[in-house]
């Protein structure tokens, strides 16, 4: 029989559940190999995974074998200078590190595969540095690739130079010990300074000292975007760094050789060395260290001194005059990185106050103020449109929608699922997905202080004509972290609550992986840690797999070599479905004379978006760049991932939003870089600082934020009086006038063209922390602030807005109001200010009328003028007591829209009580 050939039964047993583990491990640490496979497969961008596998594996192939090759070559040296006497215990144990060494080596350089396929396909940059006069292309692509050869020449030789050390002196030792204690005649052992004479030693320490040499040399480079310590002005290359310490690194990297020359000189002759110290010759040890420190002296100290002198001689006291030629270098460098070298400029003569009610009621600058803020909407949202407890609102965007044939500035949140716990059942099949949207105009409000629910319940409703929602799902959205398993056996999806119902559905498209083998049904199970997906009854031969559901998550697993903008926008396409767009900015770390603060990138480009499809996870990617080299670039190593902008389609078009993060960085450069003549970039005579508000009774800095603005005629624009456009305001480093505001373009014929609107230095525009003393200081709107306060509401003033109208500028900040019991914030007031007024109404319309009419508010209390009655006083005052009660007891219940409806009869009696005066 079969187990009477020496094979016990047992044995047999134990050999397959040795197979059987090992089977297991082996697809433990391959499932997420497999699993990309098979996702990127899923999502049709196999090739990208292909390519990079393919670079990956050269790498790591490169790296093991390169590594694991020195270190068995050296293995020969080993045991001759021992005498041959290791054990074949220790020659197999040295072998197998050596391969595992080699291993985590090449593990390492994969890990850079993208290094070097940027330097393979790298796009010319068309612009040269002033100092070495090399393309851009060489810094971004081809130093990196060089240094990080080094690095890996620098590894593997210190890798190799431990190991054979450590191992001769182990060996030695070992063997010394066991020769004394059975008085054996000593083998032929090599000496200290012939084993280091030795290739594996000798020549590995040449190797490093080469390499140190070169990368001291190639220092010289890092002078173009590095500031001198203690510095005036951060310029990059300098006076003294193109003059002195440029031409100085060929110096350096000839010190580094002699350097290691010393070093070689101390190992060969150490016995020489500690035999005199024995004998108390200390001749020979003061010879090395007399070179060693003669080294230090001519290499490091004596040009310190010297530099040290240039500076203090010749630059300090004529700095400006000397470094001209490089503060303009840095000027114009900096802003070409980051895109600031095209910004239109325009000044604005400070206000005379002449702007009249008509220019500002028909700007539509003014006509879609965002009055709705998009902090308290939120949660509005939640407490009004949540609809069930497993539903959230993960944050509003703002945009722009066609109503009526007008261009209407809106606010959009996406009603995602917000299942976590419950049962994996719940967690992973029934509940996958949010659904709908809900969209009010940020121009426009409820007469109780609510936004306008303009698209808004489940299923949608809308009341845009021009926009409604036909497919509302949303598998894939910012919240939906967790992985699902749609088509399952025998179980319906939630798709909906209808009444006391739920409404159930099935997935209808043919996206994410197929999970009708057993096979598929292992890799998940290990790749996601749930038993389930392997014995689980509803996963069936139908069912389907969908990961990386998180939209952030999804565009970086297949693009990972972008920055992201952390807001995804949510939009609604012309079909009615539901997409997000996130903005992919391409970034190079070093770029000659820029500046940049810390680690932070040196050069930024609005390059990519991605659109993420709500039902399906379909990504694509447009290029709307084309003459960024980096996107270029990532466009010749993957031909198929990113399509030109002339495929982006129209309705996706229309939805573009500049990322708001790279605004906000671009604006902290050109609070300085805006300064071109490079006297007042020296003296920082103009250096601007972001504006703040009043939020939360706390000074902030104010938020880039969204305005339909007027263009036309102005320089570098296509006319259009309502262009999409992100502002940010500034004001004088410590001053709170107004000094400019910086705004970029986001619809589709000027998208990305920015222009500055500067108000003269010489004149003081009023600017937003001073309109927010204002209103603090006007006693009609404080006392209504602390009538409300007293009530035990909570006043919230949103975000103050400084509007530019023809060449004037107009401020507009909502005021919210909220029990603190129920924190459900309503729009009850607008305030507007222009010049030094500030006045507060119901409506922006009302409020701009009577703050251009200067007229006064009508809130707050109201003391009667001589020409009322007494008895009409009386009447008067007893109608505002009764009401005045009925207002704070709502209030206090909760009951908002009601105590809105009181809170207008208080506002007609006072009306009233002004015809008597």
């Amino acid at each position: 029989m079969f187990f009477d050939r020496g094979q016990s039964l047992e044995k047999w047993f134990l050999y397959g559940v040795i197979g059987i583990v090992a089977l297991m491990i082996i697809i433990s640490v391959s499932s997420s190999f497999i699993m990309d496979y098979y996702w990127f497969s899923a999502v049709g961008y196999l090739e990208v995974f292909m390519i990079n596998v393919k670079y990956q594996l050269a790498l790591l192939f490169l790296g093991w074998v390169i590594t694991s090759v020195l270190l068995l070559l050296s293995w020969r040296t080993i045991s001759n200078s021992l005498g041959n006497q290791i054990p074949d215990i220790g020659g197999r144990v040295y072998k197998f590190i050596s391969v595992i060494a080699g291993f985590g080596v090449g593990w390492w350089l994969k890990e850079e595969y993208l290094v070097f396929l940027k330097f393979l396909n790298q796009a010319s940059w068309g612009v040269t540095d002033p100092v070495f006069g090399n393309d851009i292309s060489f810094y971004v692509f081809t130093l990196p690739v060089i240094r990080l050869i080094l690095i890996f020449i620098g590894v593997v030789g210190g890798v190799l130079l431990l190991f054979t050390i450590f191992s001769y002196g182990v060996g030695r030792l070992s063997i010394e010990a066991k020769i004394e204690k059975a008085s054996e005649t000593p083998p032929d052992l090599w000496s200290a300074s012939r084993f280091v004479k030795s290739w594996p030693v000798l020549k590995t320490i040449l190797a490093l000292v080469g390499v140190g040499a070169v990368w001291v040399w190639l220092g010289r480079f890092s002078y173009l975007w590095e500031f001198e310590a203690g510095a005036s002005v951060p310029i990059g290359a300098s006076y003294m760094a193109v003059n002195y310490f440029i031409p100085y690194a060929w110096i350096k990297a000839l010190g580094v050789i002699l350097f290691g020359v010393l070093v070689y000189r101390v190992f060969t002759r150490s016995e020489e060395i500690r035999d005199g110290l024995e004998l108390g010759d200390f001749s020979k040890l003061s010879k090395e260290a007399g070179l060693f420190i003669g080294v230090v002296i001519i290499l490091v100290l004596i040009p310190g001194l010297v530099f040290g002198a240039i500076d203090t001689l010749e630059v300090s006291p004529n700095e400006p005059g000397v470094q001209e030629k490089y503060i303009n270098r840095g000027i114009e460098y900096t802003n070409q990185a980051y895109d600031l070298d095209n910004i239109a400029r325009v000044t604005y003569p400070v206000s005379s106050e002449n702007l009249s009610l008509n220019e500002a009621l028909s700007s539509p600058t003014v006509q879609n103020a965002r009055i709705v803020d998009y902090r308290p909407i939120k949660t509005t949202y939640e407490e009004k449109q949540r609809l069930r407890t497993y539903y959230e609102f993960h944050d509003v965007d703002v945009d722009r929608y066609d109503v009526e044939n007008s261009k209407t500035l809106a606010v959009i949140s996406g009603r995602e699922m917000d299942k976590e716990g419950g049962g994996w059942q719940n967690q992973h099949l029934f509940y996958t997905h949010g659904f709908g949207v809900v969209v009010s105009p940020a121009n426009d409000k409820e007469s109780d202080g609510s936004p306008i629910l303009s698209i808004r319940d489940i299923p949608p409703v809308s009341d845009w004509e021009e926009t409604e929602i036909l497919e509302p799902r949303i598998y894939f959205g910012e919240r939906t972290n967790d992985y699902a398993v749609v088509r399952a056996s025998g179980l319906k999806e939630f798709d909906y609550p209808k009444g006391d119902n739920n409404v159930q559905y099935t997935y209808e498209w043919d996206k994410g992986i197929n999970l009708g083998d057993l096979w598929k049904n292992l890799v998940s199970w290990f790749y996601t840690g749930d038993f389930k997906l392997m014995v689980s009854d509803y996963v069936g031969e139908n069912s389907r797999l969908l990961l990386h559901r998180n939209v952030h998550d999804r565009v970086s697993k297949i693009a990972p070599f972008l920055n992201y903008d952390p807001n995804a926008q949510l939009f609604i396409n012309d079909q009615g479905g539901l997409n997000y767009l996130l903005n992919g900015i391409s970034w190079a770390k070093k770029y000659p004379y820029s500046y940049s603060d810390s680690n932070a990138p040196g050069y930024l480009s609005d390059s990519v978006k991605a659109f993420v499809k709500t039902n399906t996870g379909d990504v694509e990617f447009y290029k709307i760049d084309e003459n960024d080299p980096v996107a270029q670039t990532f466009s010749n190593i993957y031909p198929n991932l990113l399509k030109d902008e002339s495929e982006l389609p129209q309705d996706y078009r229309k939805h573009l939003i500049y990322p708001p993060s790279l605004f906000e960085t671009q604006m902290s450069i050109y609070r300085r870089y805006h300064m071109t003549d490079y006297q007042s970039f020296y003296q920082k005579e103009d250096l601007w600082t972001p504006a703040q508000e009043i939020y939360h009774g706390r000074s902030k800095r104010l938020e880039a934020y969204n305005i339909l603005l007027d263009v036309t005629e102005k320089p570098g624009f296509e006319n259009n009086n309502d262009e999409f456009t992100l502002v940010k305001p500034f004001t004088p480093k410590d001053k709170r006038n107004m000094r400019a505001w910086v705004g970029v373009a986001q619809d589709p014929n000027n998208y990305g063209e920015k222009i500055a609107i500067e108000f003269p230095k010489g004149q003081q525009a009023i600017g937003p922390m001073q309109v927010e003393a204002i209103i603090d200081q006007d006693p009609r709107i404080s006392e209504q602030f602390t009538l409300w306060d007293r009530a035990g509401s909570q006043v919230l003033r949103g975000n103050l807005l400084v509007l530019p109208v023809k060449n004037d500028v107009l401020y507009i900040e909502p005021v919210y109001l909220s029990a603190e019991t129920t924190a459900y914030p309503q729009l009850k007031r607008i305030i507007a200010a222009y010049g030094d007024r500030a006045v507060m109404d119901n409506t922006l319309q009302g409020a701009i009328t009577k703050v251009l009419k200067g007229e006064k508010d009508g809130e707050g209390p109201i003391i009667p003028g001589e020409n009322l009655a007494p008895a009409e006083l009386v009447q008067i005052v007893q109608e505002y007591t009764t009401l005045w009660e009925e207002y704070t007891t709502l209030i206090s219940q909760g009951e908002y829209a009601q105590a809105g409806q009181i809170q207008e009869n208080m506002a007609n009696l006072i009306e009233n009580m002004k015809k008597h005066t």
